[in-house]
C-alpha cells in the first residue's frame, strides 16, 4: 500500500496501486505526479512512476526481443 500527502490539504490518501490517476479523497486535488510514500514505513519512494501505456509498451517489446 502507498500514502501521499496532499500538497492544499495536508490529508493523507493511500493507494494499493502506483498507477493511475490518484485524486486526494479530502479535497480531490491531483496526485498522481507527486512521490509517493511506503506508510509501514513512511520512507519516500524515490522513483519515477511511469505511466501505464509506457510500461506495458516496454513490456510488449521485451516479449517480442
Amino acid at each position: 500500500m502507498y500514502k501521499k500527502t496532499c500538497t492544499r490539504c495536508t490529508r493523507p490518501s493511500y493507494s494499493s496501486t502506483e498507477l493511475g490517476e490518484w485524486l486526494c479523497p479530502t479535497c480531490g486535488f491531483d496526485l498522481s505526479n507527486q512521490a509517493f510514500y511506503n506508510p509501514s514505513n513512511y520512507q519516500n519512494i524515490n522513483k519515477k512512476v511511469l505511466p501505464l501505456r509506457k510500461k506495458l509498451e516496454s513490456y510488449k517489446n521485451s516479449m517480442y526481443s
